[in-house]
């Protein structure tokens, strides 16, 4: 085996996946999924059924992949300014994975001294790592935003943070994220 990568194991499990999955959460350090299952039909506006329930237990970074999976050629990180967002810029940034990669930062909102400066760390942060860094602060609705960003830059992974903490919120407001998880033909790293 090369580059300290083992071969992959294998379990029986009994249970659902989201239960097996808590009980591995230990040991995942990312999750990579499909999109839809293969009994779900492809041109279906709905995200599986496991899907969506395993972003929302398992607290860890959840590639989710559509189809087919190519080395990203350029990423965009929704970014926010939360600790979940900063997070992810920092990871970006110091991950061999995206090394030569550019990163499009985008913030959606309005172009606030606060929302500038949170965007200026970003690119900053990318950029002392030896990143092409580049993006916009674009006021609209988020989904909308962030996939006519990614149309008009060919970007082709996405980098957001999962669902809030507040469950009430997401049954009163809907969510962001289960929206661009239906809506995306791209590889989605949710980070938690």
């Amino acid at each position: 085996i090369e580059d300290g990568v083992t071969e992959p194991g294998s379990r029986q499990r009994n249970g659902t996946l989201v239960e097996t999955l808590e009980e591995l959460a230990d040991e995942i350090r990312l999750l990579v999924v499909g999109k839809r299952g293969e009994t779900a039909h492809q041109d279906s506006g709905h995200l599986g059924s496991n899907l969506e329930r395993v972003v929302r237990t398992l607290h860890r970074p959840i590639l989710m992949v559509p189809d087919a999976f190519k080395r990203p050629e350029k990423v965009m990180i929704a970014f926010d300014g939360s600790k979940t967002t900063r997070k992810g810029v920092e990871m970006l940034a110091r991950s061999p994975l995206f090394d030569g990669v550019p990163v499009h930062v985008v913030i959606v909102g309005a172009e606030t001294g606060d929302n500038r400066s949170q965007f200026d760390w970003a690119l900053k942060t990318l950029r002392d790592a030896g990143h092409a860094a580049e993006g916009a602060i674009r006021a609209g609705e988020v989904e909308a935003t962030l996939r006519a960003y990614q149309e008009e830059q060919g970007i082709d992974l996405l980098v957001m943070g999962a669902y809030g903490h507040s469950r009430i919120r997401h049954l009163l407001v809907g969510s962001t994220t289960t929206e661009m998880l239906r809506r995306t033909t791209l590889p989605v790293l949710l980070l938690r």
